[in-house]
């Protein structure tokens, strides 16, 4: 039978990310990396709408996020790779005065954990970006080390500087789907494949929107839901001059960002039911334009070019879940990120290599992110779209 230390599922961003760092250890494992697509890249991360923030509402989330953005900021010379990081900043903008007093308790918070967010008026927005209408906003929340990048180019780099690691000991193979996770008293003792049978003490799953379908190959029902989400572009046009910030309306849930010289637009829908449905949903389109033109008015004047639909995995909590499951030894999540595992994939391909090389993760207390925490009254995060 064949054998590996580690099998990491999936070869998204979450899954390169931990073969890359557990490479890194040059702890001489053996990592399997499998994926049921035939290239590395294919599933949901492409699709994402590559927003990097430090703007969150739980203190894990924003240690995360401050891990990421220096990450992300030295990738390119760290992992000699091609990587833009686009930071033209985040932008948070409220016309309730509720939740205007919420921002202010968030940026005390992140500013708190060393996060330059600024705060805002609505004469201060408008000079800023005057495309926008503020006439409405009660304050806006920005912070100019935010920013979004491709989530292709930053999967490829962890790839490509994992497979040219001298003795990595990691091997991506594709087209090859786990099909079963065995294990015995408590323990992980291994996988199966269409292609037969691999021993293993140690499991990652990084299956991204099909993390909860993993974990029940081996018999752990993790609380994450694949949703929806769809995106469209617009073509350049005229009335919006160089990079935006990405834009959330967060009383709409309408955001946008720059892309390709016009627009990027998303809106999720809330009463959608979950599932892998991956048709774009042109009506919503309709919607997505309404809400749209309420904030930048002059997008009347764009023409919408093309759209796509991707997966969120989403926690009832909107927190990951992180780490290994306590009764079943060996199994570890790392999904469930609810729209945020491209901007913290860093530290969690970090975090999964301190699981496994050194039997508990060091560098950002993640406690809180554990599967257990389902058993108790959650505290979820308020800042997600």
């Amino acid at each position: 039978m064949e054998r590996a230390d580690v099998v990491v599922v999936g070869c998204g961003i979450l899954g390169t990310s931990v073969a890359y760092h557990l490479a890194k250890r040059q702890a001489g494992l053996r990592v399997l990396v499998l994926e049921k697509e035939k290239a590395p890249c294919t599933g949901s991360t492409p699709l994402s709408a590559g927003g990097i923030r430090a703007q969150f509402t739980s203190e894990v989330n924003i240690r995360l996020s401050n891990y990421a953005i220096e990450f992300y900021e030295g990738m390119s010379d760290a992992l000699e790779c091609h990587f833009d990081f686009e930071q033209h900043g985040y932008l948070l903008l409220t016309a309730e005065e509720e939740t205007a007093a919420r921002f202010k308790v968030n940026t005390a918070l992140q500013r708190s954990l060393g996060v330059p967010v600024e705060e805002l008026t609505p004469a201060q927005i408008k000079e800023r970006w005057p495309f926008l209408e503020t006439s409405d906003l009660a304050m806006g929340t920005f912070s100019g080390k935010d920013g979004y990048a491709d989530p292709y180019e930053a999967t490829m780099g962890f790839y490509q500087a994992t497979r040219r690691m001298p003795d990595s000991g990691v091997e991506f193979r594709f087209a090859t789907p786990v099909t079963g996770i065995e294990h015995e008293d408590g323990q992980v003792t291994g996988v199966s494949t269409e292609r037969g049978q691999i021993a293993t003490k140690w499991v990652i799953d990084c299956a991204g929107p099909w993390l909860r379908e993993v974990g029940l190959l081996g018999g752990v029902d993790l609380q994450a839901e694949p949703v929806r989400r769809c995106l469209w572009n617009t073509e350049p046009f005229d009335q919006i001059k160089g990079k935006i910030p990405l834009t959330i309306d967060m009383d709409t849930g309408f955001y946008t960002r720059s892309e390709s010289g016009g627009l990027m637009l998303g809106l999720a829908n809330t009463k959608e039911p979950p599932g892998f449905n991956p048709i774009l949903d042109d009506d919503w389109l309709e919607v997505v334009i309404e809400r749209a033109l309420m904030r930048i008015p002059c997008l009347e004047h764009a023409e919408v070019n093309r759209g796509w639909a991707g997966h969120y995995s989403i926690t009832p909590d909107h927190l990951p879940i992180l780490g290994e499951v306590p009764w079943l030894k060996g199994f570890v999540s790392c999904g469930g990120f609810s729209g945020h595992g491209f901007m913290h994939a860093p530290p969690a391909g970090l975090l999964m290599a301190e699981i496994v090389c050194d039997g508990a993760p060091s560098t950002i207390d993640i406690s809180a992110l554990s599967i257990e925490r389902f058993k108790g009254e959650l505290t979820p995060e308020a800042n997600v779209i």
